[in-house]
């Protein structure tokens, strides 16, 4: 729309925030920023001259020196409603100065009144400091001027409700070519997965995302930072990734975010929260005063079940973690490197409830039973406790916090039994040829294991342990205690649900897998 005095305002970058969340991850420098950053996690950078230091982060005189910032230390700088104060004359050395501080494969982006919406300089209406007028040839002229490679991937203009801006990304590329990605043609039919989620959560999702590629659709997944990303990185059903950092969207303004993003997709599936708080009940949910029978009668639905469900994605059910060739051939060194077999353990999980205390008589009885047998002990640095007393001996291999979780999903691909809590890494390998020995906490067969491949789900003893099992609650969520309503046995200070599955329990399951029960193929050293 043309501007006016109703629909102008101080915090022009609002008007466009929705649209940064695909660039916005990282160290993102917000020059020009005013009394108001675009988000909170952006660094405030102005002169103060309209609004002094409020929201600013750090001042300077000039935004065209930026010599407080290390070249290539940041991810993106972002401008809005500020170029057009600067004399035009000096717009490719003030871009060029920008560039500068941003690594290569990060973004400027740039929201500037559009000359043919906005009254022009000289105007009796126009802004007395604007020194030029915005265009799209002007701003890509001064681009071309510098020196770098650059791809302009999104160029709009801005002309719906109060908006009568321009606005560009540029991606900085290797080399000196200048890209214009932004006309490319856009794929026919595209879908948005939004999962924030720890591992298992990322593996259960990636069960939908074969179905969503057979029905044609282009996959865009916005997903937060760190390791469940990490899980599904390779995934070749993932046609783009948005990644997020926790919080870099406030949690108040998440809806108002998905409310706006959806309309850019002709297919939304929003699995937040799908099976947290919504089969798991958490601190402060209704669901989590129920009475267990509750629980039990109307939260007890499988996961992979249900994520198809909410994704309108019908069977069959396919998680799955992709493993590079390099990973793969890493693996398998790693196995032939070791035993003739291999016992892969995953020692903890998300929470206090998903360790298990009998782990070292099992080690030495397998030790003294098979001793072609290698166990191979994973998880974070936390679990490195767990791996106390068992640095003399040779078959056992103590790797928690020195294999990432990578490494650690591409070692069960070969591994010959796979041992552990309800962790990512055992959700992994339900797909897997490979045995599994699992020890159930919160979860039911019917909830987790119903559709792994080659499973033996264990549980407390009928009558013994805690009386809720399994008690379909997610301890230790929404900054609760991990052990608020989840009755812990006092010698080992782990959950009773946990203690309850004796090693002599264990051990017959080890047995089943390789003993006379389960035939296994043993693999040649």
């Amino acid at each position: 729309m043309t501007w006016s005095l109703e629909n102008s305002k101080n915090d022009e970058a609002s008007k466009i925030r929705w649209e940064l969340v695909p660039y916005f991850h990282g160290r993102v420098l917000d020059i020009g920023c005013g009394a108001y950053k675009a988000f909170p996690h952006f660094i405030g950078v102005d002169n103060g001259h309209h609004w002094g230091s409020k929201g600013i982060d750090v001042k300077i005189k000039d935004a065209g020196n930026l010599d407080i910032f290390a070249s290539k230390s940041c991810d993106v700088v972002f401008s809005s409603h500020l170029l057009e104060h600067i004399e035009y004359d000096r717009i490719t050395a003030t871009l060029g100065e920008w560039a500068r501080v941003v690594r290569q494969g990060g973004h400027i982006i740039l929201y500037l009144p559009d000359e043919a919406q906005y009254p022009t300089v000289g105007h009796k209406y126009a802004n007395p400091d604007h020194k030029w007028d915005c265009s799209y040839e002007k701003v890509i002229a001064a681009m071309e001027s510098l020196n770098i490679g650059w791809d302009l991937i999104d160029y709009q203009v801005r002309s719906e409700t109060d908006e009568y801006s321009l606005f560009f990304v540029f991606k900085l590329i290797q080399g000196k070519e200048h890209k214009f990605s932004h006309l490319l043609p856009k794929p026919a039919k595209t879908c948005a997965v939004v999962r924030y989620g720890a591992q298992g959560d990322m593996i259960q999702m990636s069960s939908i995302l074969p179905g969503l590629k057979e029905q044609g659709y282009h996959v865009t997944c916005y997903v937060q930072d760190g390791i469940g990303q990490d899980v599904i990185r390779h995934d070749p059903h993932i046609d783009q990734f948005i990644i997020q950092g926790k919080d870099e969207v406030p949690p108040a303004f998440l809806n108002e975010f998905w409310d706006y993003t959806r309309k850019k997709y002709d297919k939304w599936v929003n699995l937040c929260e799908s099976i947290e708080a919504t089969l798991l009940a958490s601190p402060g949910r209704a669901n989590w005063e129920w009475p267990n029978e509750l629980r039990a009668k109307y939260l007890n639905r499988n996961y992979l079940e249900w994520t198809h469900e909410l994704a309108q994605v019908p069977p069959p059910y396919q998680p799955k973690f992709y493993s590079t060739q390099e990973e793969k051939a890493w693996a398998r060194k790693k196995a032939n490197q070791y035993g003739k077999r291999n016992i892969l353990w995953s020692l903890a999980g998300s929470s206090g409830h998903k360790v298990w205390p009998h782990l070292d008589e099992i080690i030495a009885s397998v030790m003294l039973k098979y001793p072609d047998t290698h166990i191979v002990l994973v998880g974070d640095e936390a679990c490195q406790i767990l791996e106390v007393g068992w640095e003399k001996e040779s078959r056992v291999h103590r790797q928690s916090g020195k294999w990432s979780i990578r490494e650690s999903m591409a070692f069960a691909e070969v591994a010959d039994l796979i041992i552990g809590t309800e962790t990512g890494l055992l959700n992994a390998a339900g797909s897997m040829d490979a045995w599994k020995i699992v020890t159930l906490s919160h979860s039911s067969e019917e909830m987790l294991t119903k559709h792994w491949k080659n499973v033996i789900a264990l549980n407390q003893p009928e009558g013994v342990g805690c009386s809720k099992h399994p008690c379909r609650q997610l301890h230790g969520s929404n900054g609760h205690s991990p052990w608020e309503d989840c009755p812990q046995e006092p010698t080992t200070g782990t959950a009773l649900c946990q203690y309850h599955v004796s090693s002599d329990i264990m051990w017959q399951a080890i047995q089943r897998v390789f003993g006379v029960g389960i035939e296994i193929q043993r693999r040649a050293a």
